[in-house]
């Protein structure tokens, strides 16, 4: 008796199947939304290498605190996104941002993500905004830190 067994490996995308970035750590990303029945583009701070969609939440909660709102979430109904306004983010800076945490956990997608607007509601990852490098640096380094052992779960109700 001989037994064949063969195998395929494909890099491409499969419609319908979890492709994550594991290669990628995070990335900016461009994206629609839709508000007040009209269709805005904004840039999304992406992380990749997480253990939940919430990952974005546990960061913005141990450095800053409750958050101020949380609304529906963009990328999935069950996963509401929150909202931390007038912060302070960069030393440096007298200037306030709002943060709005979210992210998504389906077949197809798994992220966390952060948007984040200066006073005069500019998208801070544009890549002509003055702080995107800088505001960039400060969540990939404070993602890293991240305590993960923590369930953002427990507090977020």
């Amino acid at each position: 008796m001989t037994l064949t067994i063969t195998a395929c490996y494909t890099n491409t995308y499969i419609p319908g199947s979890l492709q994550r970035k594991v290669n990628v750590e995070y990335q900016i990303v461009n994206t629609p939304l839709v508000v007040k029945n009209d269709t805005i583009n904004v840039n999304e701070l992406r992380f990749y290498k997480i253990k939940s969609a919430y990952d974005g939440v546990l960061l913005m909660y141990q450095n800053y605190g409750k958050w101020d709102q949380k609304i529906k979430g963009k990328h999935q109904n069950n996963i509401e996104a929150i909202i931390w306004k007038n912060i302070e983010l960069i030393c440096e800076s007298e200037e306030k941002f709002t943060v709005i945490a979210d992210g998504t956990e389906t077949l197809t997608d798994y992220f966390a993500c952060l948007m984040v607007f200066d006073s005069n509601g500019k998208d801070c990852f544009q890549k002509e905004h003055p702080y995107k490098d800088k505001l960039t640096e400060l969540f990939v380094e404070k993602m890293k830190k991240t305590d993960k052992s923590l369930s953002a779960y427990r507090f977020i109700d």
